[in-house]
């Protein structure tokens, strides 16, 4: 378990809201980027007590899982339906996150491959460099 899922665990003993700076202390997230999570849809709008956002445990799961998913180098798009369905379900959504993680391991593999013919390419033109301007 991450540093930040035992400060999540922690944090929800006897706690039933939570205001964003306790949510950015939690998951490590800055307020900033808690903020763009909301504006791109990827968290629910927050309820309000007075002039702060007030946020439920589920809503902290769901910023822990996007900073660990942006880890492995997902991007805020590639992650919305599987926020989404967290957001809806009451259990962890298995299978959507298999799906992300298997989408991300073929864009992976793809641009590796890409990355291989651009580096072959590199090479060809080192040489022709060597050979044409020495």
């Amino acid at each position: 378990m991450s540093e930040h899922m035992l400060k999540y665990a922690e944090a929800g003993k006897g706690a039933s809201y939570y205001y964003i700076g306790k949510v950015a202390e939690i998951t490590g997230a800055s307020r900033k980027a808690i903020r763009h999570y909301e504006s791109l849809g990827l968290l629910p709008t927050p309820t309000r007590r007075g002039a702060y956002r007030v946020y439920t445990n589920k809503d902290i799961f769901m910023v822990h899982v996007i900073k660990h998913a942006q880890s492995y180098g997902f991007s805020l798009v590639e992650l919305r339906d599987l926020v989404s369905a967290i957001a809806r379900e009451e259990r962890f959504p298995i299978q959507v996150a298999l799906d992300a993680v298997t989408h991300k391991r073929e864009s992976v593999q793809r641009e590796a491959e890409a990355l291989r013919a651009l580096d072959h390419r590199l090479g060809k033109l080192l040489a022709d460099i060597k050979t044409h301007f020495r």
